[in-house]
C-alpha cells in the first residue's frame, strides 16, 4: 500500500476547482462530484498507482508524470518506489495547458 502525499499546489488546485464550480457556476452538485471523484482517486492511488497512465508529453513521462481522470479534471502525480509513495503535484482541468505549467516547474 502507498501513502499518498498531497502536494499544497494540489490541495489549492482542488479549492479553487470546487470553489469556482459551486459558487461562480452555482452547481453543488457538480462540486459534489469532483470532490468525491477526488477522493476516489486517492484511495485508488493508495493501491495501484501504476495502473494509470504516463502523461502523454514524452518529456514528463520520462520523469515519471501520471495522470488519473476524473471527468474534466486530471489529477497529475508520481510514484516514489523506493518509499512506497504517491506524490499528487497538481489538479488540472482538461482544457488547462497542464504540460506547460509542469514543465515550469522541473
Amino acid at each position: 500500500m502507498y501513502k499518498v502525499v498531497i502536494s499544497p499546489s494540489a490541495n489549492a488546485d482542488l479549492f479553487n476547482a470546487l470553489r469556482y464550480i459551486a459558487y461562480e457556476l452555482e452547481n453543488q452538485q457538480a462540486a459534489t462530484s469532483l470532490a468525491n471523484g477526488v477522493e476516489k482517486c486517492y484511495a485508488d492511488l493508495e493501491e495501484f498507482p501504476a495502473a494509470h497512465e504516463l502523461c502523454r508529453d514524452p518529456v514528463l513521462a520520462r520523469i515519471g508524470y501520471r495522470r488519473y481522470a476524473i471527468g474534466n479534471y486530471l489529477v497529475i502525480f508520481r510514484i516514489a518506489e523506493d518509499v512506497q509513495e504517491v506524490r499528487v503535484v497538481h489538479i488540472f482541468h482538461s482544457l488547462q495547458n497542464y504540460h506547460k505549467i509542469l514543465k515550469s516547474e522541473i
